[in-house]
């Protein structure tokens, strides 16, 4: 087999159409296209066809993550996603986080700092809250727990607890001033759970706000 013709497209980023024996038989990156040397007239095997067709796969779902991760930053999991949405094959997913995370332009542990923090400026909730959040994000308990250890005390929890307790009595005033004080209590507790807080946490926060 040779190549027979190579064409520029238009298009925003270089992007050529290479012939084999007269047939269309690749659209390649300049990068792909460099990295390989093709020029016309050069003679290309069956085995030299599938490294070109893999490496322009990686190099575009490469492109695909890059451009992703421009908006914010992504855990390994959201980028992998994204990349199957995409239409490109768990191996090539894998590849590309792979090759980010040697660039550290993917990095769980960032990720999950970032998160902590911006959860944590924005809304009071628990750490079981913002662990299921990063679970669903496919960051890792070791990761999650060491991020834990910096960001959030005993304390912060506490204090997040009691302002979110009283934000929410003043806002449901009317529904809570019609409820016995169990009631009252268990209300508070169990909305102070879905926000995330531990039970200890809870129970103490229910104790010293409606006290």
């Amino acid at each position: 087999m040779y190549i027979t013709k190579i064409l520029r497209k238009k298009a925003r980023r270089p992007v050529y159409t290479v012939y084999v024996d007269g047939s269309l038989a690749f659209e390649l990156s300049d990068e792909v296209l460099m990295k390989f040397g093709l020029k016309t007239g050069d003679r290309i095997d069956e085995q030299t066809v599938e490294k070109i067709s893999t490496s322009e796969g990686f190099h575009r779902a490469l492109q695909f993550a890059i451009n992703y991760l421009s908006y914010r930053p992504r855990s390994s999991k959201e980028v992998q996603d994204h990349l199957r949405k995409k239409g490109f094959s768990p191996d090539f997913g894998r590849k590309v986080v792979q090759h980010l995370q040697k660039q550290d332009m993917v990095n769980d542990v960032e990720f999950a700092r970032m998160f902590v923090r911006d959860r944590l400026k924005k809304k009071q909730v628990g750490k079981a809250w913002i662990r299921r959040a990063l679970y669903e994000k496919g960051v890792s308990s070791h990761i999650v727990e060491k991020v834990f250890k910096e960001y959030i005390s005993d304390d912060d929890q506490e204090q997040a607890a009691h302002l979110l307790a009283e934000k929410r009595l003043r806002l449901a005033n009317a529904t809570f001033e019609k409820l016995d004080k169990d009631r009252k209590r268990k209300r508070l507790f169990d909305y102070l759970l879905r926000r995330g807080f531990s039970p200890d946490v809870a129970s103490k926060t229910v104790r010293t706000v409606l006290s």
